[in-house]
């Protein structure tokens, strides 16, 4: 039997419907693309960030059990293309110290499945915690630079925050296109991911990250910087009301964190230091006395992408010395104790006694490739080989709390814990110095 003819007329409106469902978004669900990633965690509230592949509603399920019988759904913003289709839940109510599930909505449909993530909501403020932070720098300009390291953290630690102290990608544009391309490179790491759907992350930014090379607050397209970055990292604050950038304060029990802003209202490096030179801008640096002066926390950790220590480079604190001054003065005149600074940028891992009062960290690199320093002045600790992060292990449960610090290089694991006395920290004890690095063949020191 000879089989009938086809329906030439109805070819090509069939050939026209198959060409339009294989559209990208045309009567499709949108999937969860990235994410979630957790930001800010208080006693009270959780903030979890996603990006979906299209046009969608973004919600959140969470409880206290493991399978979520007991979840309540808490709605989120409309995921739309000006915002490339990304967003966050805050979720509000929670109770302090308290394992809370979570699964990610889209439409009001599941799009994560079991075992679901979990996080641990923080300690009342002011309360004794025993706590474990990483902090870490410089990813490198590739995704994968940093895929090794971040699988090597979640694996290893049990930390209980993320700290990213800048260069969190290597952009060097205000371009929002770029800068989102080099985002999602780095988001896309499966260590990364692992990571941050269990672990609050915050972040501030560094030069690349917030513009070309060096930038500072004359970088042309800042704003649209700040807008991206605001997209990007569901952080508990940025600025103030008249006073925009990345900075914020945030507590964890007995345990305050003063993130700064050193790129949007930075003068240039190479600007006379005559009493106007500015790393912070007159309005973060009056935020960030206040926010000292009346911190309570037993021990108060700063961060800032560039270096203190007094030797640092051109693109430094080194190169603004009277605000420098300016705070470490404030801060021994109002007799403020606990207080240890953070940093990154460098490439290396070092750990500095500034002045012979303050101890600094700098950590890094997560992902970019190492720069070779010899020892410097101040510098108690030096590791400048292989991807490197640290970790802070604090406990104030005590009448003077303890504080160590681990080095992990990846691959390795701890390569050195360095547990501070309270006098050392609080500048009373001294901390030796590294000696001198040893001159190289044909090379005067």
């Amino acid at each position: 039997m000879i089989p009938p003819m086809p329906n030439l007329y109805f070819l090509p409106a069939v050939f026209l419907v198959a060409c339009w469902l294989s559209l990208p978004g045309a009567l499709a669900e949108a999937y969860l693309e990235l994410g979630p990633m957790l930001g800010h965690v208080s006693s009270t509230e959780a903030r979890i960030w996603a990006k979906a592949s299209g046009k969608s509603t973004l919600a959140m399920r969470l409880g206290e059990r493991e399978d979520l019988r007991d979840g309540r759904v808490i709605k989120g913003p409309v995921l739309n293309a000006r915002a490339d289709f990304m967003g966050q839940v805050v979720v509000p109510n929670l109770k302090p110290s308290t394992r809370y599930f979570y699964s990610v909505l889209l439409d009001g449909r599941p799009v994560t499945l079991r075992p679901y993530a979990s996080f641990v909501t923080a300690p009342t403020n002011g309360a004794p915690v025993k706590l474990r932070f990483a902090f870490v720098s410089c990813v490198g300009k590739n995704g994968y630079d940093a895929a090794a390291a971040y699988a090597d953290l979640a694996a290893r630690t049990n930390v209980d925050l993320l700290l990213m102290l800048g260069d969190n990608h290597y952009a060097d544009s205000t371009d929002p296109a770029k800068q989102r391309a080099a985002y999602y490179d780095q988001r896309r790491q499966a260590g990364y991911r692992a990571l941050t759907e269990l672990t609050p992350t915050y972040a501030i930014w560094d030069d690349h990250d917030y513009g070309p090379n060096d930038s500072d607050g004359s970088a042309v397209g800042k704003e649209i910087s700040l807008r991206t970055f605001q997209q990007f990292w569901a952080n508990p604050a940025y600025g103030q009301l008249n006073d925009p950038g990345v900075h914020f304060r945030f507590s964890r029990g007995s345990i305050d964190f003063f993130m700064l802003d050193n790129r949007y209202h930075r003068s240039t490096n190479s600007a006379p230091d005559d009493g106007t030179k500015t790393m912070l801008g007159t309005e973060q640096l009056a935020w960030f006395k206040r926010e000292l002066v009346a911190s309570k926390a037993k021990v108060k950790f700063v961060a800032s992408g560039s270096s203190w220590q007094t030797h640092g480079t051109r693109d430094s604190w080194a190169s603004f010395d009277r605000e420098r001054q300016e705070i470490w003065k404030f801060i021994k005149d109002h007799e403020i104790n606990g207080v240890i600074f953070l940093s990154g940028d460098r490439h290396f891992t070092a750990g500095y006694q500034v002045r012979g009062r303050f101890i600094e960290v700098t950590s890094g690199p997560i992902g970019s490739g190492n720069a070779r320093t010899k020892n410097m002045p101040e510098m108690f600790l030096h590791y400048n080989e292989g991807k490197l992060y640290c970790v802070f292990d604090v406990d104030t449960t005590g009448l003077d709390p303890k504080v160590a610090l681990e080095v992990y290089r990846v691959g390795q694991g701890l390569i050195e814990r360095r547990a501070f006395t309270w006098d050392e920290i609080n500048g009373i004890a001294k901390i030796p110095a590294l000696p001198p690095s040893p001159e190289e063949p044909g090379k005067a020191q």
